[in-house]
């Protein structure tokens, strides 16, 4: 049966399946415990993975996502207690705010924000340590009576608008505006800017604003965890070996 969209949730076996493509995209010679290899029965014996989400999901499962790879900061921040904090900064994030198979769209998203955000340099074999990757599944969407009807830490939102015939469009996920500290006001005026406006915002050009509003299931985890749940440290494992010096080559794409 079919899954509503509304109950579909990000599990901490999809972010575990982004480290598995990662790995075994930088270091072809380790092969991820987490995800089955078989054979596509093709002439040529190419072997895929299969994620163990996949299974728990009817084919059909489909939704908007996104896949986010933030990268630890050192050194670590320390509070006056004396405690250290984790901190984290972007590193890639590339996602579709169309309906896609989740079957296959969780690879594509984990792959293409690692290597082809063309913000940032792909990422490379040594950073994989520090890495942490999040999953959002983005669900509820709703139209907003105004660019204002939505809340901080609750909704993402997606505003869409015409100025001399040039259509504008960007989106925030849920929890951007709350990490950001800004109210709605801010945000939304932030998001404009990202749209690629930079003209005059008052009133009556908010007013004309089309806004929808959506939430989102996320996981997340750091490459620790997954280790924990591999129960192998890949990078240990091979660091001792050579590093491949001449990787795929990824061409920038667009991030949304």
């Amino acid at each position: 049966d079919d899954i509503p969209e509304e109950e579909l949730r990000a599990t901490p076996e999809m972010c575990h399946y982004c480290f598995d493509l990662l790995v075994t995209e930088l270091q072809p010679s380790f092969h991820g415990t987490a995800a089955n290899h078989t054979t596509d029965g093709n002439s040529n014996g190419e072997m895929r993975k299969q994620a163990s989400f996949v299974e728990t999901l009817p084919p059909s499962a489909s939704c908007p996502l996104f896949v986010t790879w933030d990268k630890r900061r050192r050194p670590l921040t320390a509070h006056s207690s004396g405690e250290e904090e984790e901190l984290f900064d972007l590193r890639g994030c590339i996602g579709t705010l169309a309906p896609r198979p989740l079957h296959t769209a969780v690879k594509e998203y984990a792959l293409t924000s690692a290597f082809r955000d063309r913000r940032f340099n792909p990422v490379d074999w040594t950073e994989v340590p520090e890495l942490r990757v999040a999953v959002s599944l983005l669900v509820k969407y709703e139209a907003c009576s105004h660019c204002h009807d939505w809340v901080v830490g609750t909704h993402g939102i997606i505003i869409k608008f015409v100025v001399n015939n040039t259509h504008y469009n960007a989106t925030y996920l849920p929890e951007v505006a709350l990490e950001q500290g800004w109210t709605q006001i801010h945000a939304i005026n932030s998001l404009v800017r990202k749209a690629g406006f930079t003209g005059k915002i008052n009133s009556a050009f908010l007013d004309q604003i089309q806004c929808t509003r959506y939430q989102s299931s996320k996981q997340r985890l750091t490459y620790g965890d997954y280790v924990k749940m591999t129960g192998v440290d890949p990078f240990e494992s091979v660091k001792d070996c050579q590093v491949p010096t001449k990787q795929k080559s990824w061409k920038p794409c667009f991030n949304l």
